[in-house]
């Protein structure tokens, strides 16, 4: 056998099998059930990435293009927006089966602290959106979650869907132009999705490289895997490859496919120009099955088993992962396990068949027999009404219900003030405990509106991250509270002191940049950042600066200042400006509030204070002429004992922040520490 030239004319169309474009290809359907194969099995026993996402992202974008080109300057063209409904309307209803399930899911195992995170990922991800979520969240210190979402998976339906409403669009020009001007099919989409995939590759790999985490959900990094799709349907009739060749590249790509998760981290690597090895494999194994007669992988791939999961792909895709998690929340382990990965597979196969018999397969024959308009519509009408009722019925119950617990509740959750006063009464044996773990993402100190004014930030670094108190701009005297989100929360405490006495309250922060200048903190900007935020605090001059100035440890007692911290001190007493110097509160080694709520012995989640604070205060040492020291530890660790809730009131939101209820009835604690005036 030999190899075919690449050639300058295509194959004639609906030539026969040769042509590789018009025909069905059960090969491709094999490649697909491939695809959910890897994506299952890494997922459920290896808690990595396999790369067959990609191959998804790329094969739609080929089905996709093929249906547009094979009636692109035929007598019957695509109508655009009719396709683009059918398309929704075919892939919607399992998508929402899907979601109520997971909603009742959540609602049956899932604790509370979760809520709120799985409601807002279901509307995203019932409008396509979730992958923007998740690439917010991927950056934002602190959207950090103790318990994986059961919806994380939906990213890439919100990629397919955004570039399913882009590709129609550019292929509905690409028809205008091939029905109007007569040019030719091929070239013509070859040329569009030929620049869609130079301007998309070449923004991911630049995008990948400076921000992997939020690059790896961004829709633009990833059109080039559906442009490659979308060349592929155009190259095929142009390359002849001999069967020899065909099947070695076929198995090439077959056994490319297979390796790439043992060998590359994806979800750390991806997309960028890694991403290319999925799509090529692929795309080799699609061109090896194009031939007259089916040669390497593509008899293997056309098997009825392959075909029969190839079938159901999409609804595996949809179950495993939301019983993945499930199993791991209601086991509390961090792994499936061999026996407990077989076990979600094997459901996961259950379901997916009786998904795909009973939403999935219904909804395409409906499709094919009744052309009308208004069938979409309607289907999607309803799917999303049997999403959205429940849900924000749910939500609704839940507000109101938070509301009246919280009204009640007020007189028994007095937090610090029982250590103050141990003549309070007890909480009565119904109060329910605060914060509520639906309202847990409040539980972050905020402040009233963004710096304006003369506090205004003219720094781009600084943006977003400057904020004030309600009243700051006629307050006589002003607190710069700067630093991290450890200072952050010790605001709480100061808010109702600074509201007593007539002070401003400005907000510098930024999560994981404290104020040690010697500190790389958790993000690369935050040396950057830390640098503008002193800046800025000189030229706004206050009365004097807050901020944090040791570092707990959990399950260690090497409390200490933070590195350079003495030099930020100086830098603000020199300027004229009064340093209140904080200690860091205890931290620990698991999340304390998830402890409290679900324990039934709330006790058992206290440690010592010898685990995560020294004996002393290291911050002794900065004392002098315009440093005050402050230590909350009493009243957050009383009698060297840290426990998780005080006054029914729990003391953590997390595993090291304070819950802003609890830091608000610090607020006494904290008078007495502070001047009665300022400067």
């Amino acid at each position: 056998m030999t190899t075919a030239p690449l050639v300058s004319t295509p194959l004639a169309q609906g030539s026969g099998p040769g042509d590789g474009r018009w025909a069905y290809r059960p090969d491709i359907d094999g490649l697909r059930a491939v695809a959910v194969l890897l994506v299952v099995t890494y997922h459920v026993w290896f808690g990595r990435v396999s790369g067959g996402v990609d191959v998804f992202l790329m094969l739609s974008a080929f089905f996709l293009t093929r249906g547009f080109l094979r009636r692109m300057d035929g007598p019957n063209p695509v109508r655009p927006v009719r396709h683009l409904l059918g398309m929704f309307r075919r892939l919607l209803p399992a998508a929402a089966v899907t979601l109520l399930a997971v909603l009742a899911l959540v609602r049956t195992v899932y604790p509370p602290t979760i809520w709120n995170f799985v409601w807002e990922q279901t509307w995203a991800s019932l409008f396509y959106v979730q992958n923007r979520v998740l690439a917010a969240d991927a950056v934002d210190y602190y959207a950090r979650s103790e318990t994986p979402s059961p919806l994380q998976h939906f990213w890439s339906l919100s990629v397919q869907g955004q570039a399913f409403v882009l590709w129609v669009a550019i292929l509905a020009v690409c028809q205008l132009l091939v029905r109007r001007r007569g040019w030719a099919a091929d070239r013509v989409v070859g040329v569009a999705f030929g620049a869609v995939f130079l301007v998309s590759f070449t923004y991911s790999v630049l995008i990948t490289a400076a921000d992997q985490r939020s690059a790896y959900f961004d829709t633009g990094a990833r059109l080039w895997e559906f442009a490659a799709g979308s060349l592929l349907v155009v190259a095929l009739p142009y390359v002849r490859l001999g069967d020899r060749v065909r099947a070695v590249v076929g198995w090439a790509g077959l056994a490319g496919l297979l390796a790439l998760g043992m060998v590359v981290d994806v979800q750390g690597g991806f997309p960028g120009f890694l991403a290319l090895w999925p799509v090529l494999c692929a795309a080799a194994v699609v061109l090896s099955g194009s031939g007259a007669q089916p040669v390497g992988p593509a008899r293997f791939l056309a098997s009825r088993a392959f075909g029969m999961l190839g079938r159901d792909a999409y609804s595996l895709y949809l179950v495993h992962w939301p019983l993945l998690i499930t199993l791991l929340v209601v086991t509390g382990r961090s792994n499936a396990g061999l026996t407990g990965g077989a076990l979600v597979i094997a459901v996961s196969l259950v379901l997916a068949r009786g998904l795909t018999a009973v939403v999935d397969a219904p909804v395409r024959a409906w499709r094919r027999s009744d052309s009308s308009p208004l069938i979409p519509l309607a289907v999607l009408a309803v799917t999303t009404a049997v999403v959205v009722t429940p849900l924000a019925g749910w939500q609704v119950a839940s507000a109101i219900q938070d509301r009246e617990v919280q009204a009640r509740a007020l007189l028994d959750n007095p937090g610090a003030a029982v250590l103050r006063d141990p003549t309070l009464p007890q909480p009565s044996a119904d109060a329910a405990l605060l914060p509520l773990p639906t309202q847990l993402e409040d539980e972050w100190v905020q402040l009233d509106q963004e710096c304006s004014g003369v506090r205004a930030v003219q720094d781009d670094i600084l943006r977003g991250t400057c904020s004030e108190a309600r009243g700051t701009q006629r307050a006589g005297q002003t607190v710069v509270v700067i630093g991290d989100s450890h200072a952050q929360q010790a605001t709480g405490a100061l808010l109702p002191v600074a509201a007593e006495r007539g002070w401003g309250v400005v907000f510098l922060i930024k999560g994981g940049c404290s104020m040690g200048v010697d500190e790389p903190g958790m993000d690369p900007s935050c040396p950057d950042w830390r640098e503008a935020a002193i800046s800025h605090a000189e030229q706004l001059a206050p009365a004097a600066v807050m901020t944090v100035v040791t570092r707990s440890n959990p399950g260690e007692d090497d409390e200490a200042l933070r590195p350079g911290i003495d030099r930020f001190v100086e830098r603000m007493t020199d300027a004229g400006i009064d340093v209140f110097a904080v200690r860091d509160n205890a931290r620990f080694s698991f999340d304390m509030f998830g402890c409290v709520v679900n324990s039934e012995n709330p006790i058992d989640c206290a440690v010592p204070q010898s685990s995560s604070l020294a004996e002393s205060n290291p911050a002794a040492r900065l004392a002098g002429p315009g440093v005050r020291m402050i230590d909350l530890t009493p009243w957050i660790c009383p009698e060297d004992f840290c426990p998780g809730i005080i006054g029914n009131v729990v003391v953590y939101r997390d595993d090291n922040h304070l819950s802003r209820t609890y830091a608000t009835t610090l607020a006494p604690s904290l008078a007495e520490q502070l001047p009665a005036r300022l400067g």
